[in-house]
């Protein structure tokens, strides 16, 4: 089928491939997805079906400013490398006005997905801290923070779609 709309019955789905990937993916709790889902706020969360069976999601949000920001993005194991991430990305882009931008621990491969589909990396942008990972039953620390970069990519123009002032006067030959 490919790319569709997310549906509230979607969501244990969701929540269940996040947890399988939760070392991949940040922490969104599963009340972020029902009130996208819901319309309550101004995000999309699209699913990609095959055979009648989903097999990854993307979650991006929206601003007033015309930038979109991709928060997760998670592929069923067996789904992978086969566009189907790809295509969902591109369908967060159909609706985007100018900027999508992204963050991705610096240690995972998908840094190299990020970049083929058209993503600049724009360095590092700090260390996430994961706190309940931090310490063990000893409180000793068991993983430091990890290191995140900055993606994005302008899908947009900066400018006006119609014709300006002297775009006009040349074509009417006035110029």
């Amino acid at each position: 089928m490919g790319v569709r709309s997310a549906r509230l019955d979607d969501v244990s789905y969701i929540v269940g491939l996040h947890r399988k990937e939760t070392d991949q993916l940040g922490f969104v709790p599963q009340s972020c997805y029902e009130r996208e889902i819901g319309g309550v706020t101004n995000g999309t969360i699209l699913i990609y079906e095959e055979n009648g069976d989903s097999v990854g999601f993307i979650y991006a949000t929206h601003n007033r400013h015309g930038t979109t920001k991709i928060h997760q993005i998670a592929m069923q194991e067996d789904a992978r490398r086969m566009q189907r991430a790809s295509d969902l990305v591109s369908a967060v882009e159909r609706d985007v006005d100018w900027l999508v931008s992204l963050r991705c621990a610096a240690d995972l491969d998908a840094t190299d997905f990020w970049e083929a589909v058209g993503f600049q990396s724009m360095g590092q942008v700090g260390i996430k801290e994961n706190a309940w990972r931090r310490h063990t039953k000893t409180g000793l620390p068991t993983r430091r923070g990890r290191k995140m970069l900055s993606f994005q990519k302008i899908v947009g123009g900066l400018w006006r779609t119609s014709p300006s002032d002297s775009e006009l006067l040349i074509a009417e030959g006035l110029r």
